[in-house]
């Protein structure tokens, strides 16, 4: 250590170590990294909820074919509410976390281009299984839609591990 990071600083009348301040700047800078950290995390239920908000509304629409024409509107108002529901309830988790961090949507959609493409890979596969042993398109469209619901929920699974293990490192 050289002499000139021990020597005390004259501020005001009090004397402050450079040592101790640079100290306190790390203390601010990993608070505010883990203040990002948190708000990154979604909520346990948001997994879930999103597979719901996937899954229900196929099954819905699969049901409604086939009783008629009055089931079709419903689905389609059932999974505008289910997705309703799902937003407003991750805004209030938010806002109750008391951080919130808005990013640009190019920086949202960089970060969503690998776990997006990975479950658009799974749809096509699952369509193409489905397409390739006959099945239905209410059967199809039920696979597809769980197959999305289920990759949605292992996507926020495992960016909420990432972010707690990033989370324990940083202090």
């Amino acid at each position: 250590m050289s002499p000139q990071e021990n020597t005390p600083i004259h501020s005001g009348g009090t004397d402050v170590s450079a040592d101790r301040a640079t100290e306190a700047l790390r203390s601010v800078e990993s608070a505010r990294e883990g203040a990002r950290l948190r708000a990154g995390l979604a909520p346990v239920w948001y997994g879930p909820a999103a597979a719901a908000a996937l899954i229900v509304p196929a099954l819905g629409q699969a049901w409604a074919e086939e009783r008629g024409s009055w089931g079709v509107p419903l689905s389609l108002t059932i999974s505008l509410a289910g997705l309703a529901v799902v937003l407003v309830l991750v805004n209030a988790a938010g806002r109750r976390a008391g951080v919130t961090v808005a990013r640009p949507l190019s920086a949202r959609l960089r970060r969503a281009a690998g776990p997006l493409s990975a479950l658009l890979a799974a749809g096509l596969v699952t369509w193409g299984l489905c397409h390739l042993f006959g099945a239905d398109r209410s059967v199809t469209k039920v696979a597809l839609f769980t197959v999305l619901g289920l990759g949605a929920w292992a996507v926020f699974a495992a960016r909420n591990a990432s972010i707690t293990r990033k989370l324990q490192d940083v202090g």
